[in-house]
C-alpha cells in the first residue's frame, strides 16, 4: 500500500510540473510575440523603410544650411580695389527632393531635359549630373549639391518661372571673386577655386563645406586664412518637397533660434601701386618672358612686381573653358610660373659682389689698375677665358671695370678671391636662401662652393669654376627679387631688408588690426667707402661715356646701376642665329635718384638678348614714367634748373640736383590713408 501510493504521488507530481512547464512556456510565447513583432516593426521602420519614414518626417523639416561669408578684398597702396566679389548666382540640387524614391523614370527624364534646357548643358554634363545626384546616398540626399556656377539673370528668371516642375532645385545668391585689373599683378594676387575631395576631407574640421572656394596661389592662397572669413547658419522650414514654409505654426517651430551671421573676411592693403604695375607690363611689351621687379630701398617695400606672360585670375576662378586650359599648358612661355621669383644665371650683375669681396678682403685698391687684353690665361695650360669685348679693356681700376663690365678685371680678382671666399660674400648678400616674401614658391638661387661641386660636378671642383663664378656665370643663380633687394642693399649703405608686400590687414569696415612693421634681414658689414666706390662704378655704367648703360641714360634724374648679359649655353653665338632656349638672358638693375634712392628696378628678359641693348632701355622707361607719371617731375624744368645751377655753381651740382629732386611730394603722402 505504500508503495502504490507513493508510486501515484509522484506521477501526480509530473503531471504538476508539465502543465506549470506549459504555462511559463505560453507566458513566454505571449511575451515573446509582441516584442518580436515590435523588433520587426522597428527592423522596417530603420533600416527597410527608413529613407521614405525620414523623408515623412521632414513635412515640417527645419532645414539650417550654412551662409558662405564674403572673403576680404584686397586693396593696392593708393586704396584701389584689385580682389574683390561680386554677385554670383549658383544651382543647387537637394537629390531626395528632384530624385525621390517613387518618381517614374518618365518624371525624372522630363525634369533633366528640362534643367539641361535652362542651363544649357551638353548631353554629357546633363548625365554627370544626374550620376552625382543618384549616388548621393542616405542623410546626404537631402544635402544641396551645385551643379551649376554664375548662372546668367535670365536662367534665374527661368528656374524661378518654373520651380514647380522642379522640385530640390535652389537658386543660391552667393559672390565671385573678382580681379578688376584682369591679368595685372595676376601672380601676385593669385586666384580661387572650389576645394575637392581630398581637400574637403581634410578641411572640414575647419568649417569648409563643399563647393567653397580656397586660394590657389599668390596672396589668395598666403592669406587664406586671413581673407576666408567665418561661415554663418541660417534655419528655415521646409515641406517634404524642399519648399520653404511661411506660415506661422511653421515658424514656430524654430522657437528661439536665433540665425548666425557670417563673419566677412579681413582686408589686405598693399605695398604696390596699379599706376606702376600698368608702366611695367607696358615698358616689357616687346617681350615675349620675363619679370620686372620694383622696391623701395629705404625698407623693402614692393612697389610693382610683374611675370610675364601672365593669365587671367578671372579665368581661373572658376570659369577656366577647356581651350585656356590646353593654350595655357601648351604655352612655352609658362604663363603659371612668377619668373621674378624663380632663379636664373645673373651673368654681370653679380660683379658687385665679386667687387665688394675684393674691396672688403684688401685684394686691391680702389685706385689699383689690372690690364685687359681681352682674354685671360689661367692655369699651367694657359686656357683663355674671354673678356666679353675680344679687343679688350686696356687698364682699368674697380669702379670703370664695373663701368665698362670688364670681364678679365674680375676673372683676376676672382681668381685671388677663391670660390668660398666669393660664396662668403654671395651669402653676405642674402643669395642662396629664398628672400621671405612668403608668396607662391620662391627659388633660393645657387651659390656654388668647392664642396658643391666636389658633390655635383662630373669632373668635380676645377679652378677655372671659380672665374665662371666672379663674373656671375658658371652655376651661379638668383632670381629678380633677390637681385632688388641685394642692389637695395648698396643703395641704402648697406641694410638688407626681408621683402614687404602687405602693409597692413583691415577690417571689413576699414579699422586696422595690423600693420606690418619694416624687417632688416641683416647688415651687409662692409666699410662705407667700400659701398661707396660699387655705387661709383654703378654711377659710371650709366652717366659715363664708357658705361654700358650711357646711351640709355635719362638726363634730369642721376640713375645708378648695371648691365648683365648672362649666357645659357657655352657657345658664343648671335642670339637671331638659335633657338629660343639657347639665347642669352638680359639683365638691367638701377636705383635712383643716385644720392637718395628711393627706387630700385630689376628687368630680366628670359632668354631675351642683351643687357644694355634690350634690358636697360625697358627698366630706363620705368624710370622715367615712375619720376614723371607718379612722382609728379618736370623733366624740363629741372634739366633748366640744373644748368642755371651749373653756371652758378658748377662745384655743387650734386648737392642742388639733390635739392631739386626732393620737391615733388613724396610717395607715402599718395597713399591710401
Amino acid at each position: 500500500m505504500n508503495t502504490g501510493l507513493g508510486h501515484s504521488q509522484s506521477l501526480d507530481a509530473r503531471s504538476d510540473s508539465r502543465e506549470s512547464t506549459r504555462g511559463v512556456r505560453r507566458i513566454a510565447i505571449w511575451v515573446c510575440i509582441p516584442f518580436a513583432l515590435l523588433l520587426g516593426r522597428l527592423w522596417q521602420l530603420q533600416v527597410w523603410s527608413s529613407e521614405e519614414y525620414l523623408a515623412q518626417a521632414y513635412d515640417n523639416f527645419i532645414n539650417r544650411t550654412a551662409v558662405s561669408a564674403e572673403r576680404g578684398l584686397i586693396f593696392d597702396a593708393k586704396g584701389r580695389l584689385v580682389a574683390g566679389n561680386r554677385p554670383s548666382y549658383d544651382v543647387a540640387i537637394v537629390p531626395a527632393y528632384f530624385v525621390p524614391k517613387d518618381a517614374s523614370q518618365s518624371q525624372l527624364e522630363e525634369r533633366i531635359a528640362r534643367l539641361q534646357r535652362y542651363l544649357a548643358q551638353t548631353e554629357a554634363e546633363a548625365q554627370s549630373m544626374l550620376t552625382v545626384l543618384q549616388g548621393a546616398k542616405g542623410l546626404w540626399r537631402f544635402e544641396p549639391i551645385i551643379v551649376k556656377r554664375n548662372i546668367s539673370r535670365d536662367q534665374v528668371a527661368l528656374l524661378s518661372t518654373d520651380s514647380l516642375q522642379l522640385p530640390g532645385v535652389e537658386v543660391l545668391a552667393s559672390s565671385q571673386r573678382h580681379y578688376p585689373f584682369n591679368e595685372l599683378a595676376a601672380h601676385l594676387l593669385g586666384y580661387v577655386n572650389e576645394i575637392n575631395e581630398d581637400e574637403y576631407s581634410k578641411l572640414k574640421i575647419y568649417g569648409y563645406r563643399p563647393g567653397d572656394a580656397i586660394g590657389r596661389s599668390g596672396l589668395e592662397r598666403s592669406f587664406e586664412a586671413v581673407l576666408r572669413g567665418a561661415p554663418g547658419v541660417r534655419a528655415e522650414v521646409v515641406d517634404s518637397k524642399g519648399i520653404p514654409q511661411t506660415d506661422a505654426e511653421s515658424r514656430a517651430l524654430l522657437g528661439d533660434w536665433n540665425d548666425v551671421a557670417p563673419v566677412p573676411g579681413k582686408n589686405l592693403v598693399l605695398t604696390i601701386d596699379m599706376d606702376l604695375q600698368r608702366i611695367l607690363k607696358s615698358a616689357i611689351r616687346g617681350y615675349e618672358t620675363g619679370a620686372i621687379v620694383a622696391i623701395d630701398p629705404r625698407n623693402g617695400h614692393i612697389l610693382g612686381i610683374l611675370s610675364k606672360p601672365a593669365y587671367n585670375p578671372n579665368s581661373w576662378s572658376g570659369r577656366l573653358s577647356r581651350d585656356e586650359h590646353i593654350a595655357s599648358d601648351n604655352n612655352i612661355y609658362k604663363p603659371m610660373l612668377d619668373k621674378a621669383l624663380l632663379s636664373y644665371f645673373p651673368g654681370s650683375i653679380y660683379k658687385v659682389i665679386t667687387a665688394t669681396a675684393a674691396l672688403e678682403e684688401g685684394l686691391i685698391g680702389r685706385h689699383e689698375s689690372l690690364h685687359c687684353p681681352g682674354y685671360y690665361e689661367y692655369g699651367k695650360r694657359k686656357k683663355r677665358f674671354h673678356c666679353w669685348k675680344r679687343g679688350g679693356h686696356d687698364s682699368v681700376a674697380l669702379a670703370e671695370a664695373l663701368a665698362v663690365s670688364c670681364d678679365v678685371y674680375f676673372y683676376k680678382v676672382g681668381e685671388k678671391l677663391g670660390m668660398d671666399k666669393l660664396a662668403e660674400y654671395a651669402h653676405r648678400y642674402g643669395l642662396g636662401e629664398r628672400a621671405g616674401l612668403g608668396v607662391n614658391i620662391e627659388a633660393p638661387g645657387l651659390v656654388p662652393t668647392r664642396e658643391w661641386h666636389a658633390k655635383n660636378s662630373s669632373e668635380g671642383f676645377q679652378g677655372g669654376f671659380t672665374l665662371s663664378t666672379a663674373i656671375g656665370q658658371g652655376d651661379t643663380r638668383l632670381s629678380p627679387l633677390q637681385a632688388a633687394l641685394l642692389y637695395g642693399a648698396i643703395a641704402n649703405n648697406g641694410k638688407l631688408y626681408y621683402p614687404q608686400i602687405v602693409e597692413r590687414i583691415e577690417t571689413a569696415a576699414g579699422q586696422v588690426l595690423f600693420e606690418y612693421p619694416t624687417r632688416l634681414h641683416l647688415n651687409l658689414d662692409a666699410r662705407p667707402e667700400t659701398l661707396r666706390e660699387i655705387s661709383h662704378g654703378l654711377d659710371m655704367v650709366v652717366n659715363d661715356e664708357k658705361g654700358t648703360a650711357y646711351a640709355h641714360r635719362l638726363d634730369y634724374v642721376r640713375v645708378a646701376g648695371k648691365t648683365g648679359t648672362a649666357q645659357v649655353t657655352s657657345q658664343r653665338t648671335s642670339n637671331a642665329a638659335v633657338e629660343f632656349k639657347k639665347r642669352d638672358h638680359a639683365w638691367f638693375v638701377g636705383y635712383a635718384p643716385l644720392e637718395e634712392p628711393e627706387i630700385v628696378v630689376v628687368v630680366f628678359l628670359e632668354h631675351g638678348g642683351g643687357g644694355s641693348s634690350d634690358a636697360t632701355p625697358v627698366a630706363m622707361e620705368v624710370l622715367d614714367r615712375y619720376f614723371r607719371e607718379i612722382r609728379g617731375y618736370d623733366p624740363m624744368r629741372l634739366k633748366q634748373n640744373r644748368r642755371e645751377l651749373q653756371v652758378l655753381s658748377p662745384e655743387s651740382g650734386d648737392s642742388g640736383q639733390r635739392q631739386l629732386l626732393a620737391e615733388p611730394p613724396s610717395r607715402e603722402s599718395q597713399r591710401r590713408p
